[in-house]
């Protein structure tokens, strides 16, 4: 029973959606009918997931012909005559009535909430998908149908297994959702494919985001093999991983316990725990502990014994599903201008990015296992992050320009041997500001202007807040620079935002 002022749950009814559709049917000989569609092609029955050549109940030998409504019974009025006497030539004119039965399972998600929702509520159109689980952020007037609407969508999506929604505010220290478990299997333990790379998570315990698959790609393409990545916010691995199946060494860190050990299961499972290293610690700490020269510096290589297997208890038994389809939102544009207009031009979409050569060694060709060309062999325990490194990688998009700070005064000059890293930072651009706002602000947590900085537009996140991605070139007056006093910024949010 509905709680008092609240409107009762709809109820699924199956039964609500069977439907007989009376068609004219031709009886005909099965080896025939064939022959016989391909005479009244444009007179059949033409209905989505509706096949118009069906079995004879009475006779395994015969088949039904299901014809289009414009043509009716008793004697096939709306056939051409011309028709008439070639069908008569073939076959003998055996005329019957078929209905053409459409139960529950005809009717697509969109059809059957129409049907079952209140007037006036506006069904759900979409959700993320992240293996076998739906997400839903379900409007507070669906709340009292969000059962219904739960057992409809895993209805309709056989590869789905749990359907979840968003429940409350973030208040935890690693910003990760709550989710309360609508239908199905409440294990948010899962796995899913993104470019040859295979990612397992719990998702009530990490972030992960569908919808950056995109991005994922662009920014990783980007990386050569032999190049040394830094990730200050890498989550489970969306970007290192990649990066170290291409050929580079990551030095990868999150804040987030659970999420570093799917990070080095993740490195495991692809095959790439010898190029990955992953650190828990606070960004700045990790960054700065990155380039001191000690013994010990870096973090755990993501080799088997480092996994602590009570994480992964159900992900044995998991189905994985190749998302093939993400959510891309609005295309993307490059910005070019960092001048106060917002000028743009389109482009490629995340499919017309560029190639991404494989290096693992079960990759075939002509029947032989090959190494990718350009593949180059490193150790990562001989690397030393203080003499080089080639790419930092900020995706925490909410914060990750307050974190540019600590790039001022890291480096030293007498050790650096390399040249100056590609600093890649994501954060978010209101409808009110410009780019020129943007790189105002990065400038003033950097410490220093700023030249040839190329802003990207990863996705629109709200109707008036989009997803940037600034990158630029360590300035060598920065990173050599002294260590400086803090930035003061007005309203600086010192709570730890959600990595996107």
């Amino acid at each position: 029973m509905a709680a008092p002022g609240l409107p009762p749950p709809a109820l699924l009814d199956k039964s609500r959606f069977v439907q007989r559709l009376p068609r004219a049917a031709l009886r005909i000989p099965k080896h025939r009918s064939h022959l016989v569609a391909s005479l009244l092609s444009s007179f059949l029955l033409d209905m989505p997931r509706v096949k118009h050549i069906v079995p004879d109940p009475r006779d395994p030998s015969m088949r039904l012909l299901l014809l289009s409504p414009r043509v009716t019974l008793p004697g096939l009025e709306g056939l051409p005559e011309e028709k008439k006497l070639a069908l008569a030539n073939m076959v003998p004119l055996d005329i019957i009535q078929h209905d053409v039965v459409l139960d529950y399972s005809y009717w697509p998600v969109e059809h059957i909430l129409k049907e079952i929702l209140p007037a006036g509520c506006e069904v759900p159109s979409s959700f993320e998908t992240i293996g076998h689980i739906a997400h839903l952020n379900l409007r507070d007037d669906l709340l009292p149908y969000k059962k219904v609407i739960a057992e409809v969508i895993l209805d309709k999506n056989p590869k789905l297994k749990t359907v979840v929604n968003k429940v409350g505010t973030i208040t935890n220290e690693f910003r990760v959702p709550e989710f309360e478990v609508l239908a199905g299997d409440p294990s948010l333990v899962t796995e899913i494919k993104q470019h040859g790379a295979t990612f397992r998570l719990d998702y009530g315990l990490v972030y992960w985001n569908s919808r950056l698959e995109g991005e994922h790609k662009r920014l990783f393409a980007q990386f050569k093999p032999g190049q040394i990545v830094v990730d200050m916010f890498a989550g489970i691995g969306p970007f290192a991983i990649p990066a170290a199946q291409q050929g580079c060494v990551v030095f990868a860190n999150d804040l987030n316990p659970t999420s570093v050990k799917y990070l080095k299961l993740n490195s495991q499972i692809n095959k790439v725990g010898d190029r990955v290293k992953a650190f828990n610690m606070d960004a700045r700490d990790f960054m700065r502990k990155l380039v001191t020269e000690e013994v010990e510096i870096v973090g755990e290589s993501a080799e088997p014994t480092a996994v602590d297997d009570s994480i992964v208890h159900n992900a044995c038994n998991l189905t994985t599903e190749l998302i093939n389809k993400p959510d891309m939102g609005k295309k993307h544009v490059r910005q070019h201008s960092i001048g106060e207009g917002r000028d743009t031009v389109e482009a490629p979409s995340s499919e017309q990015g560029n190639s991404i050569p494989s290096t693992k060694k079960s990759d075939e060709k002509n029947g032989k296992k090959v190494q990718a060309s350009g593949f180059v062999k490193m150790n990562i325990s001989e690397i030393k992050p203080w003499e080089r490194f080639d790419h930092i990688v900020m995706n925490l998009p909410a914060s990750a320009l307050e974190f540019l700070d600590v790039l001022n005064g890291l480096l030293s000059k007498d050790r650096w041997k390399g040249t100056m890293p590609q600093v890649h930072c994501y954060c978010f651009m209101r409808s009110i500001e410009t780019n020129r706002d943007i790189i105002k602000k990065a400038e003033t947590y950097l410490g220093s202007s700023i030249v040839d900085t190329d802003i990207y537009v990863v996705r629109d996140v709200a109707p008036n807040k989009i997803m940037l991605c600034v990158s630029f070139t360590l300035p060598e007056a920065v990173a050599f620079a002294p260590t400086p006093e803090p930035p003061i910024m007005e309203e600086s949010d010192t709570k730890r935002p959600r990595t996107e």
